[in-house]
């Protein structure tokens, strides 16, 4: 029976790096193990300091509480023993005063009757204006009703233009289609047009 040393040589070799990794494997498990038990007394230890903490802490609530408490009675009694100041006495109620009387008033003489004037003749009623003044208050007339008119024109165009504007704005805004802002667009600008003429004629 031959036995090949070469074989068994290699089969050693991958048995000792197989103990090898298993002996890295537990350190590395005993690692952990005590990884986790200083993590676990450090989280105790803190759990156990602010717990201490909370016991101190409610405890100094109750002695403040109970001093209080002590102090509140003896502040009341010693507010009871403080005697009340006397009452004052009401002032006496003074006299009304008595209304002096006063005389009574002298008859007076009644006042005599005055005397009615005489009437005063009234002027004599003036005669009409001469027509001329009426013809010239009628040519003055006509120019301020110009003026007037002309000044109705130009605040038509105003609102005009206004209205053009805010076509412009709502057309932009994409409020109204197209075809309706062209239609009121051409209506507007031809009521000005003839707003144009008839400002041009009164002038």
């Amino acid at each position: 029976m031959s036995f090949d040393i070469g074989e068994i040589l290699e089969k050693l070799k991958a048995i000792e790096s197989f103990a090898n990794k298993v002996a890295e494997t537990k350190k590395l498990a005993d690692q952990l193990a005590e990884n986790f038990a200083k993590i676990k007394l450090e989280i105790n230890e803190i759990l156990n300091a602010r717990f201490t903490d909370i016991a101190n802490q409610i405890d100094t609530l109750r002695k403040n509480m109970e001093q209080m408490e002590s102090v509140q009675p003896s502040g009341s009694s010693a507010a009871s023993s403080t005697p009340e100041p006397a009452a004052q006495p009401a002032p006496a109620p003074q006299p009304a005063p008595q209304p002096a009387h006063e005389p009574a008033p002298a008859p007076q003489p009644a006042p005599e009757p005055a005397a009615t004037p005489e009437p005063i003749p009234e002027p004599a009623a003036t005669p009409p204006a001469a027509p001329a003044v009426e013809t010239s208050v009628a040519t003055e007339a006509a120019p301020s009703a110009e003026s007037d008119q002309l000044d109705f024109l130009i605040q038509q165009k105003d609102r005009l233009k206004a209205q053009l504007t805010d076509l412009r704005f709502d057309y932009m805004r994409g409020y109204i289609p197209e075809e309706e802002y062209k239609a009121k667009e051409a209506e507007l600008d031809a009521q000005l047009e003839e707003l144009d003429k008839q400002i041009a004629a009164l002038k």
